[in-house]
């Protein structure tokens, strides 16, 4: 099963646009989000997509209220700073934050784990644990947009460019 992964996108619509329509092209329907969608704006334009969303807040998500009025029940976001899944036999965290995501990877509980807040895109294998953040919607950090498909048959994050 493949699976986008999208992180920080700070109002990004037109990026965050531009990773939908990838991501249809595709033909993934389920996606992760990790946080930093900023504005109820981003929440109603992910709720609007079409795709199963799964995700959890980040540090920068003020009106979180309205947020999920406004996405009216059609996006799926933790309340924890965490969140467990377990899809297509694979076990997850998704989180916003790195020190939780670490932690979570040196457990040897999950087969990966995914994280933002950095904005810079990186993975790597802790024992047997994928630790992965897909980098930024935003694209103002760091320079680039990206997000990542994450395969569950491979347990690898591809990362997409879709502008430097």
């Amino acid at each position: 099963m493949l699976i986008a992964v999208l992180s920080d996108s700070h109002d990004r619509t037109d990026h965050l646009e531009q990773a939908i329509n990838l991501i249809k092209e595709r033909g993934i329907t389920h996606a992760f989000h990790l946080g930093d969608y900023i504005s109820p704006f981003v929440l109603l334009q992910l709720a609007e997509s079409g795709l199963s969303i799964q995700g959890v807040w980040g540090n920068n998500d003020g009106d979180r209220t309205t947020g999920l009025k406004v996405a009216a029940g059609r996006l799926d976001i933790a309340d924890e700073d965490f969140r467990e899944l377990e899809i297509d036999g694979r076990t997850l965290l998704l989180t916003h934050y790195p020190q939780i995501a670490r932690m979570a990877a040196l457990s040897s509980k999950y087969d990966a784990v995914f994280f933002g807040h950095t904005h810079i895109a990186s993975q790597e294998n802790i024992g047997t644990t994928l630790l992965a953040n897909p980098g930024e919607i935003y694209g103002m950090r760091s320079g680039t947009v990206s997000f990542g498909i994450y395969d569950t048959d491979t347990n690898l994050l591809e990362k997409v460019v879709i502008s430097d």
